[in-house]
């Protein structure tokens, strides 16, 4: 065991400190990439239908381990899709509607921008030239 050297002093090094990085959150990108596996489509949609439900109730209701259930969860909750409330020692999973609004709107938004003029749809003939 290596001993302190009592003639030459301790100094002390300053501690590293994390850096945080505030990034806003994009709700839309968030929901969509949480919704991008066949699982989780299945579990929000169980959930979106019946209310308020817990990991038991998803497990009787899909085919999946109880594991699998529960990462998918994780990640919903992570992109803020679903939201968790605890009553004793059963956690209830619901839809947050607000982040599904936001991945609803982009949809909207970007179905409507299909039947608006294009740019294209102005363009001159080459051949006509």
């Amino acid at each position: 065991m290596a001993s302190i050297d009592p003639i030459r002093p301790l100094v002390e090094l300053p501690l590293a400190q994390p850096r945080m990085v505030a990034e806003p959150r994009n709700l839309t990108l968030e929901a969509l990439r949480s919704l991008a596996h066949p699982v989780r489509m299945e579990i929000v949609a169980h959930i979106a239908a019946r209310g308020p439900l817990c990991v038991c109730h998803l497990n009787d209701d899909l085919h999946y381990s109880q594991p699998t259930i529960s990462k998918h969860l994780g990640v919903l909750r992570k992109a803020g899709l679903v939201e968790a409330r605890r009553e004793s020692r059963w956690v209830y999973y619901s839809v947050n509607e607000t982040v599904l609004d936001a991945a609803r709107g982009f949809l909207e938004d970007l179905r409507d921008s299909m039947h608006r003029p294009h740019v294209a749809d102005h363009c001159a003939d080459p051949e006509a030239g």
